[in-house]
């Protein structure tokens, strides 16, 4: 009996006792009220969290000695302003703040454009918006506002990149779009006296692109200049006579020859590529300028990356090119041909490497291919077992004699 009645007065105790009021009491000091429109709002002072508005409002002890304050809630535009407290003015204060609701489906999202050249100028539906900067730029945009269908990337100096927008940004999403810048192709620097000069028009260029340095490139019999760094850029008019033939021949190779792509139109770069085989090889049963880029067609490239030097690269039935020092070799390939599917990488003892082109590449654009080749394993020596020699099998027959003779007897 004594134990319960101590219970029921720990319990009538726990019942008396008031809950802590965040009300100002009258006559109090140091507090600020917040009236708020919207019950569950958070309320801030100088960013330090201090409660949530329930009933219309928030009473904060020694609030008024904070320097501003803040009320956010999800679906509402933040409110926040400056807490005006005057010393020795009115003990208390009270801010009342209104949150307005923020529209059905509103929201902000990112783009982020990632580029390979710095400074380079983004742009949307061809509206300016700013420069790459340590390799990407960031662009803040509405979900709600008119979706943009395209962007380009530029720079003085480089192939301008652009592409489609397939999809915006949702509310606080971010969506990453990505532009490989390439220079510019200039002409070649030294021009054969030999070389037929075209009076009158714009100036474009052909480049031949070649597997062999040092091999002569001739457009409709007029020698024009040697391959060199793996191409040959050539400078023509585009209103001059069109080049219909071209011919590129080394000593010790087959010599190849083909029809020259409609001429490029003015500051535009028309490229194919030629490959020659040394005499004695069977030929690829493609021409070689299955990788040009026909009738002044966009280009791009396919740049294939091995853990090796020296290796063939065949695309298709189509022999690209030889790795280098780097393990790299760059292809480039016409963006409106038939595109690319498989690929062969071949280096004497290695195992050779197959694969399929994963896509084809966009106007401007680099797709990279990595190929990892593996030294093939010297063929093991079979092993022969040496046959018991006569002596053991003998001594083996006359074991067994014997213990026969043993158990009969």
């Amino acid at each position: 009996m004594k134990h319960f009645l101590l219970c029921l007065l720990l319990a009538v105790l726990c019942i008396s006792i008031a809950p802590v009021s965040a009300s100002a009491p009258p006559g109090g000091s140091g507090w600020l009220t917040i009236n708020s429109n919207v019950d569950g709002a958070s309320v801030y002072l100088d960013n330090t969290y201090k409660g949530t508005i329930s009933g219309g409002s928030l009473d904060i002890e020694n609030g008024v000695y904070a320097s501003s304050y803040k009320v956010t809630k999800d679906g509402y535009y933040d409110a926040s302003g400056d807490v005006n407290y005057v010393p020795g003015g009115n003990a208390n204060l009270e801010i009342t703040v209104s949150l307005t609701p923020k529209p059905t489906g509103s929201g902000k999202g990112w783009f982020a454009v990632h580029s390979n050249v710095d400074g380079a100028t983004v742009s949307f539906d061809g509206v300016t918006k700013g420069t790459v900067s340590g390799g990407v730029f960031s662009f803040e945009i509405s979900t709600t506002g008119t979706p943009y269908t395209t962007y380009s990337v530029s720079k003085s100096g480089y192939v301008t990149y652009s592409d489609s927008i397939t999809s915006m940004p949702s509310d606080g999403q971010t969506v990453s779009l990505y532009a490989t810048l390439n220079p510019v192709p200039t002409a070649q620097t030294s021009v054969p006296t030999t070389s037929t000069t075209i009076i009158g028009g714009d100036q474009g260029w052909y480049k031949v692109t070649c597997n062999v340095n040092g091999a002569s490139v001739y457009l409709d019999n007029s020698y024009k200049g040697t391959i060199s760094g793996g191409s040959l850029s050539i400078p023509v008019y585009s209103t001059g006579t069109p080049y219909s033939t071209y011919r590129v021949e080394k000593s010790g190779y087959a010599t190849a020859t083909g029809r020259v792509p409609s001429s490029p139109a003015k500051d535009q770069t028309v490229t194919f590529h030629v490959a020659l085989t040394q005499t004695g090889t069977a030929a690829p049963t493609t021409v070689a300028t299955t990788i040009a880029s026909p009738l002044g067609s966009g280009k791009g490239y396919l740049a294939f990356h091995t853990n090796v030097d020296g290796a063939t690269v065949t695309i298709g039935t189509f022999m690209a090119g030889i790795t280098k020092s780097d393990g790299l070799l760059t292809v480039p390939v016409s963006t409106t041909g038939t595109p690319f599917e498989a690929f062969t990488v071949t280096k004497s003892g290695y195992a050779t490497a197959t694969g399929t082109v994963p896509r084809q590449p966009a106007q401007g654009e680099t797709v990279d291919i990595y190929v990892t080749m593996t030294a093939e394993q010297p063929t093991p020596v079979p092993t022969t077992q040496s046959p018991v020699p006569i002596p053991v099998i003998l001594a083996g027959v006359l074991g067994a004699a014997v213990l026969i003779s043993v158990r009969r007897k």
